[in-house]
């Protein structure tokens, strides 16, 4: 058998971070012993909303989604987009030309860098940051400039590119993956600012649009850049609605780039089912109630981990939206901890498994991500197993 050497492009690729953990969790899982409690991932446990299943059933059945869909995104995902921008934000899309589909935020995230990043080019993301981003600037042949965020707010550190003179494209994500972390108005405005002076675009990864604690609506940069001067926007049906394995997102805003993403995706991926693209349109048009009831559900997990956390003599500050708590583990020697081999013990001695921050760049180091994805009575016994593992170590 002929060994093929990947493409240069590949071996630039960083390594999965988690693939070896994956595995690691698969082996302890089968061996015997209490249950591996596993909240490394951000892989929803909800069912899909009753409403959005029937349409997709619906449709599924009608003989003209059993054929080739049009390039163009379906007319009533796309005017669904923009009426949900205007219910949820006060901000008006044109469906015509500001809105493009795709198989999740994560391969729009991958279109804007893409369709925009030529080699060479700087590409400005966020520290501590998702890992994805990385990746799509590698395939791009990019050069990272790191934007710190600060804690504990979490907000955008522009005084740290300041000298860039010239960017392809800065990236945010609020509500924030791994932090947790809201956006402020100030954030966006600076974000819009650097890109106006550097000749970046301006992509927002917006993933956890809807989920925002104690009364906050996570703030669109939409609805802070109203012209859409600079400005694409990512999102994803997975969150809002439980629909994660259902593949669904889409972007908004800047006419440019967007049509340099339908470009992309219409030569990288071709078109979506259209099935799926009316049940989609019904879970933007439909009723919001299973979305709202969603929040709460994360809210009250999110409480009972905090809580719990603080009992047993962690530090820790409630995350204002996602559905992830950032945790900085205590120094115990006068030295930042080591989380790497923090969650590496925990998963073996304690069966718990945890994100370990460093995957999410220099600045998660020292720090551990919990995904609030699971069933109140197993994150109670996840408190209690962490308890008893601090006692002992």
């Amino acid at each position: 058998m002929v060994h093929f050497e990947p493409a240069a492009r590949v071996r630039a690729l960083p390594a999965n971070f988690w693939g070896e953990m994956d595995r690691e969790i698969l082996r302890l899982s089968a061996e015997p012993g209490p249950r591996m409690i596993d909240v490394s991932k951000g892989n929803p446990d909800l069912p899909t909303p009753e409403h959005i299943v029937a349409a997709m059933q619906r449709e599924v059945a009608r003989p003209m989604n059993h054929r080739y869909p049009a390039y163009r995104a379906r007319e009533s995902f796309r005017h669904a987009v923009a009426r949900r921008y205007l219910d949820d934000h006060g901000v008006r899309i044109d469906p015509e030309a500001e809105v493009a589909v795709f198989h999740g935020s994560h391969e729009a995230v991958m279109a804007a860098v893409l369709s925009r990043v030529d080699p060479g080019e700087t590409l400005v993301l966020p520290d501590p940051g998702y890992p994805m981003y990385a990746s799509a600037a590698e395939l791009a042949g990019g050069r990272i400039v790191p934007l710190p965020l600060v804690e504990p707010a979490y907000q955008p550190d522009f005084r740290a590119v300041a000298d860039l003179e010239h960017a392809a494209l800065l990236m945010l994500n609020y509500p924030n993956n791994p932090t947790g972390a809201l956006a402020t108005r100030g954030a966006f405005e600076e974000a819009v600012a650097f890109s106006l002076r550097t000749g970046a675009a301006f992509v927002h990864d917006f993933a956890y649009a809807s989920l925002g604690y104690d009364g906050r609506r996570p703030l669109s940069a939409l609805a802070v850049d109203v012209g859409h001067t600079v400005t694409v926007e990512t999102q994803t049906l997975s969150k809002t609605y439980s629909m994660a394995g259902w593949r669904v997102g889409f972007a908004a805003g800047n006419a440019s780039l967007i049509a340099a993403m339908r470009h992309y995706q219409a030569a990288a991926f071709s078109t979506m089912f259209g099935a799926s693209q009316e049940a989609a349109a019904a879970a933007l048009d439909g009723s919001q109630d299973a979305a709202r009831e969603l929040i709460g559900v994360y809210q009250r997990r999110r409480d009972l981990v905090v809580e719990g956390l603080r009992r047993i003599g962690w530090n820790v500050e409630a995350p204002e939206g996602t559905f992830f708590v950032w945790v900085r583990l205590p120094a115990t020697t006068g030295e930042a901890p080591d989380a790497v081999a923090f969650a590496d013990r925990l998963r073996t001695e304690a069966r718990i498994a945890v994100a370990p921050g460093d995957g999410f760049g220099p600045r998660g180091a020292g720090h551990i991500r919990i995904g609030l994805v699971t069933d109140d009575r197993t994150l109670h016994e996840m408190i209690e197993r962490l308890d008893a593992f601090t006692r002992r170590t």
